[in-house]
């Protein structure tokens, strides 16, 4: 059975020809693997997965018959109608339909090989959205997942969101089929965080190429995105991978995995606030990993990564997500400083696409 006509498929199975199979956070993901980068393990669920579902489950009838009730000029003159309509569609009819069965049984079998790779029963996993074009911010994602039943959950929770007023309203007003908008869903280990950030193959805020920037603090990344902590920061010099500053800040608060599947956040013990959040080895080894990715694709990258506290060094610096750094790398042009200090940029740049 080739890969179009698969419901489950490994991550590393897929490529970036692939996203109208699985999306493109799964294709995304699926090529770095291939680069040979250090990716969490996970297998996707496809864009065929999510019609099996709606379809075996009888929830495209249902959502046809509830679409039925409205006028799409209405619509189009009153799109707050869909808030209404997608909590109509979403709780009364997605959530409450069960995953038909040979499509329970593949997504337990996949589950089991990966918590066999891992080593741990009920392996956490991110559960997040692969639309097949770029739509940011539009379908849901969550972390920290465990167990089977629960897997299936949330998994299905994902699907229901490509019902949400946002994304009906979207496809309304670009004539696109408003019934249905296939996503996949990207199941991955969830690294559990000893620190996280961001890293530039390149200098955020003068461009300069000749430099890697790299931002972090302990625990999850969202901190460093919300701006609830000030990050740790370090320049090294591309070619030599000598470190060229260093700039260390009191990190008060982070945020980690919860005991009950959820994330939680917690104080920072005081004689750990101003210790960096990576080693010098770790620096190292990461600035090494960014100028692998960057000749992979061949323009500089703007990466998330993380330090899972389960692996030892160097096994233990994992990459979550790369993408085109959005800037200085789409300049034709003599650089111009945009406005902000480093900070503001990283997160702006985080901000900017982190949802495929």
């Amino acid at each position: 059975m080739g890969k179009e006509n698969s419901n489950v498929l490994w991550l590393y199975e897929l490529g970036k020809d692939d996203p109208m199979i699985a999306g493109k956070k799964c294709c995304h993901l699926g090529e770095m693997l291939q680069a040979k980068l250090p990716v969490p393990p996970g297998f996707a669920l496809t864009l065929k997965a999510y019609e099996t579902f709606l379809q075996g489950s009888g929830a495209t009838d249902t959502i046809l018959q509830e679409l039925g009730k409205y006028d799409k000029q209405d619509l189009l003159q009153n799109v707050g109608k869909f808030e209404a309509i997608s909590n109509d569609i979403i709780n009364d009819v997605i959530l409450k339909k069960e995953m038909p069965g040979e499509l329970k049984e593949e997504v337990a079998r996949f589950y089991e090989e990966l918590c066999a790779t891992c080593g741990l029963p009920d392996t956490p996993v991110a559960v997040r959205s692969s639309g097949p074009v770029s739509m940011p911010g539009q379908f849901d994602t969550f972390l920290n997942v465990c167990g089977y039943e629960d897997l299936l959950t949330h998994i299905v929770k994902v699907w229901a969101s490509s019902f949400n007023a946002r994304a009906m309203a979207y496809r309304l007003q670009r004539d696109m089929v408003l019934e249905s908008s296939p996503i996949g869903v990207a199941i991955l280990k969830m690294v559990n965080a000893k620190s996280s950030g961001v890293m530039f193959t390149l200098d955020p805020v003068n461009g300069d190429p000749s430099r890697i920037f790299i931002e972090g603090s302990w625990g999850l990344g969202e901190s460093l995105v919300s701006g609830q902590v000030t990050p740790d920061k370090f320049v090294l010099d591309k070619v030599t991978l000598d470190i060229s500053r260093k700039t260390i800040c009191s990190k008060e608060m982070e945020l980690v995995r919860g005991p009950n599947g959820d994330v939680i956040a917690r104080d920072i013990p005081p004689e750990k606030q101003k210790e960096p959040c990576l080693t010098d080895a770790e620096i190292l080894e990461l600035a090494k990993i960014g100028k692998h990715i960057e000749k992979h694709y061949g323009v500089a990258q703007d990466i998330e990564w993380a330090i899972d506290e389960d692996l030892t060094f160097p096994n233990n610096i994992i990459i979550l997500q790369t993408r085109q750094e959005s800037i200085w790398s789409k300049k034709t042009k003599g650089p111009v400083v945009p406005k902000g200090n480093a900070t503001e940029l990283i997160a702006r740049g985080l901000m900017q696409g982190i949802k495929v």
